[in-house]
């Protein structure tokens, strides 16, 4: 007579209750457990926001101010230039890094040169490229014309050497001439024949070459 098997020993034991809690219970006990971090968590980011948008207002309240003082600046009469140049800076001092402020950089700057203040000209010329790189172009050709302006020829031809090297400047020609007479002006005429010679060969617009033509005469007699 064959024997009865006994039943085999299950493998696993069976999973206990709480493991079949569903996600969204899981979800609300780490939310009880965890519940001062969420807070504390919840609260920053409202701080943050409230911050970020604080700050934006102000920055544009800042850029408004700026703008209305710059306004207010250069609506003076021209004969009472030390005021504007006082308001200028202020503008410049109490607004940084705006859109004011810039533009007062720029006026300061051209208002120097037209009261033939040359050399406070080209301090603010400079102080406005190193607040704004991206007017090089503009800075340099007015640096050039301040210092040609104090009769440094040669430093006023130097300042344009950057530029030169942007094969793309739209009027590139017209900057090298521009150097070409000022090296002239400064008695290096062999460099200045250089460029000229260099410009003909360079295919320049119809209205250079008789330009050229007698510069490079004059220069080789």
């Amino acid at each position: 007579m064959a024997q009865t098997k006994k039943p085999l020993p299950l493998r696993f034991k069976p999973k206990e209750t709480d493991e079949f809690i569903s996600f969204s219970t899981k979800l609300i006990n780490f939310g009880q457990k965890h519940l001062t971090v969420i807070l504390i968590g919840l609260a920053v980011l409202i701080i943050a926001g409230a911050a970020w948008a604080y700050l934006q207002k102000q920055q544009h309240q800042r850029q408004e101010r700026a703008a209305e003082l710059y306004q207010a600046a250069v609506s003076q009469k021209k004969s009472d230039i030390p005021t504007v140049l006082k308001e200028l800076q202020t503008i410049i001092q109490d607004y940084p890094g705006t859109g004011g402020a810039l533009q007062a950089r720029l006026a300061t700057a051209n208002l120097l040169f037209r009261e033939k203040r040359y050399p406070e000209a080209a301090a603010a010329f400079e102080a406005l490229g190193q607040q704004s790189p991206g007017l090089a172009i503009l800075v340099a050709e007015n640096l050039s014309y301040c210092y040609e302006a104090q009769k440094d020829y040669q430093k006023a031809a130097a300042v344009l050497a950057p530029l030169l090297e942007k094969a793309e400047l739209p009027y590139r020609q017209e900057l090298l001439r521009r150097q070409a007479l000022l090296l002239e002006l400064a008695g290096d005429t062999s460099q200045a024949l250089a460029i000229y010679q260099k410009m003909l060969t360079d295919n320049p617009p119809g209205s250079f070459l008789p330009y050229l033509q007698e510069k490079i005469k004059v220069l080789t007699r």
